[in-house]
């Protein structure tokens, strides 16, 4: 079968014919995701953080076809996976947080995943059945997943910043507005940040400067929100953003970009500020997800590319030129 396959940090991904997997699930890969986490591991950001043996095929973001009947699934069954794999016995996969499991495993990342023509999932248990078309179905196999958990318990009472314009950020947006949120979002990308109002953003921001907070300070000292989601995690995102926040209001950290949160204690406290990181999602946030998607209540923003055009597709990526999600095809 043909892959594309991760060899080496830093150097393109390499269009190869591969041995077919074998053992477990057997899924037609018919569309998965590229996901800027994995931009992050071919980058070698992460290679101190995370192991990865290599040669590995990337890909974590799939939609597949099952090929033999197994369990309650039929061949021709077109299913969403689940990529996080458990212990199935701490505390935190009895709570379904299987991404937090010590020793989780990650379809795509310590077992080979979506970019190529088939993949071997270890259980039915992490796929769900869906139906429509599978390039728009994919996005919500990990983005869907984010952007659901990154906004759990926000109502239409509640005041919320978005800060970035990814495929997970307008996820959100749509989310949030089907709630009937009041949504600010702020980015650097012109051409994205239109997109956003075109999906019901109340109000855009522009942000000239580095400093996301010292852009929205500079329109309004008094612009605060209940919720600020940063889907970027860097430097410029999180210096000085507590200052936004109302009173008992709460900082969500998403993306992975590397930054470093400094605030003053007494900003915390005498505010009753919380923070809390997302990663990932449980599989009946991807239930959720997808039902939001049958229901047209979000759309997913898929941009398809050929398995032979990933490289083209990542470099696309990295340069901020993709409005929503990038789909490799095989």
């Amino acid at each position: 079968m043909r892959a594309a396959v991760f060899k080496e940090f830093g150097k393109p991904l390499s269009i190869e014919e591969v041995r077919e997997p074998k053992e477990g699930i057997i899924l037609k890969v018919l569309a998965t995701g590229l996901c800027h986490g994995d931009i992050h591991i071919i980058m070698g950001d992460w290679k101190y953080d995370i192991k990865i043996e290599t040669p590995r095929i990337l890909g974590h973001e799939i939609v597949g076809e099952i090929i033999n009947d197994f369990g309650n699934f039929k061949r021709g069954d077109r299913v969403l996976v689940y990529n996080s794999v458990g212990c199935g016995k701490c505390k935190y996969c009895k709570l379904g947080h299987y991404q937090y499991c010590e020793r989780v495993k990650v379809i795509g990342l310590h077992m080979d995943g979506g970019y190529a023509e088939y993949v071997s999932i270890p259980s039915d248990k992490i796929l769900l059945k869906v139906e429509g078309n599978p390039v728009e179905l994919a996005p919500l196999a990990d983005a869907g997943i984010t952007a659901y958990n990154s906004v759990k318990g926000i109502n239409k009472e509640d005041k919320v910043l978005l800060i970035g314009t990814g495929a997970v950020a307008l996820l959100a947006l749509q989310i949030l507005k089907s709630r009937g949120v009041s949504v600010t979002i702020a980015g650097h990308n012109e051409i994205k940040l239109s997109k956003a109002k075109e999906l019901g953003a109340d109000e855009i921001v522009i942000a000239k400067d580095r400093s996301i907070a010292h852009s929205i300070a500079t329109r309004s000292s008094r612009l605060k929100f209940d919720y600020v989601i940063d889907y970027v995690g860097s430097e410029d995102t999180l210096s000085d953003i507590l200052w936004l926040l109302n009173r008992e209001g709460e900082l969500r950290i998403v993306g992975e970009f590397g930054g470093t949160l400094n605030t003053p204690e007494q900003l915390v406290v005498l505010r009753g500020l919380k923070i809390r990181g997302i990663l990932y999602g449980t599989f009946n946030d991807l239930v959720n997800v997808y039902n939001l998607y049958k229901e047209g209540k979000i759309k997913t923003l898929a941009v398809p590319y050929k398995l032979e055009d990933i490289n083209e597709a990542i470099n696309d990526l990295m340069r901020g030129r993709i409005v929503g999600r990038a789909i490799i095809i095989p």
